[in-house]
Order: structure tokens, then sequence, then C-alpha cells
């Protein structure tokens, strides 16, 4: 969804609330757990941000209050939404003039025990998005060598004639994200 001016919130919660209940805009839901999808760019990104366990607890608190979304690219509606199978949230990004607002469903949860504890989620987009697909947003903490990452990954294709029209300019744009995305995830969850 675009707009020529910032949206009010109001807007955006109109927005939220009208697509709670539509369905994904893809059919391939769990593409993030697939090395390759077939007619998907997969892209992936990770970021060490410490070792042991109190730096894994602060990844995990960090990705519980969505600290991944750069603030400086990203504003995430609302940042209060629960991770949970279910929670529909937008983020809005500015290019320009333009504000387009982006909407997902988170699809699954990751609490996984074992060698490898991981921690995140997977959301899908919805209609109103310029892309298709899937982002995973996840931390690990590796028993092994002890050390705690950020894990983004993401399958994804255009969905909207502007996304189509600019494609290399919002794969310019998902690449920044990524990296910023590993940034933020570092900040919010060093130490003091």
């Amino acid at each position: 969804m675009f707009f020529f001016h910032r949206p009010t919130d109001l807007q955006i919660g109109d927005n939220l609330r009208a697509l709670r209940d539509t369905p994904l805009s893809y059919h391939e839901q769990g593409c993030t757990r697939a090395e390759a999808v077939k007619g998907f760019t997969v892209d992936h990104h990770r970021a060490l941000l410490g070792y042991g366990s109190s730096s894994f607890e602060r990844a995990k608190a960090a990705l519980s209050s969505w600290k991944m979304f750069p603030p400086s690219m990203a504003t995430l509606y609302w940042p209060d939404a629960p991770i949970e199978t279910g929670t529909v949230v937008s983020v809005l990004f500015r290019a320009g003039p333009i504000w387009s607002l982006n909407s997902c469903r988170i699809i699954y949860c990751l609490d996984e025990d074992g060698a490898t504890e991981r921690f995140g989620f997977a959301y899908g987009t919805l209609k109103d998005h310029l892309e298709c697909g899937e982002e995973r947003f996840s931390v690990e903490w590796n028993h092994q060598d002890d050390s705690v990452w950020y894990d983004l990954r993401a399958c994804s294709r255009p969905q909207h004639w502007a996304a189509y029209l600019g494609y290399p300019i919002i794969r310019f744009e998902q690449a920044r994200f990524r990296k910023l995305s590993g940034q933020s995830m570092h900040w919010a969850s060093s130490a003091d």
C-alpha cells in the first residue's frame, strides 16, 4: 500500500484489521525452511552477536521486542505485537516522497533445544506487500563454540507492479535491510 504522506496510526490500524484474516499472498508457506524455492530469490544473512547464555538471552529479548528492524530504514507497527503464530504486523518504509506499508503474518515460531538452541519466527506476506514470500528472523546459540548468532533468511519475488519496475532498487534495499538488521540486533543485544 502506497502513500504520498506518512500514514496515520489510525490508517495503519485500519489496514491491519482489514488484513487480519486474509490469506497469505503466496502458496509456498514454510519456504524459509528450504535451501532453494523455485521462482523465489533466497537471501541469507548471519551476524555474530556474542558468546554464552547471557548473550543468547539478550538476543532473544531483542528479537521478542522486534529490535531487528533498523529505525533508520523501517518502522514496525506495532512493536509490542506478540511473537506468536497468527500475529499480523505492518512495516513502513520510505523511498523519497513515497511511503510503503507492507503487512505480514507470523506463520511459525521457533523455540528449539539441542546442540544449537534456536529462537525466532517467520512471517509471510499479505496482499498489500510489495513482494511476496517469507522472512525468518532467529537467534542461535551454538553450544559447541558458545557463539550466539542472528540469522535472517528470506525468500521473495515481486508481487506489485512497482516491485517489478523497480526490482534493482528493491534488491539494493533488501540487501541494505539485511545488513542494518544485523547491526540493529547487535546493538540491541549487547551488554550495557
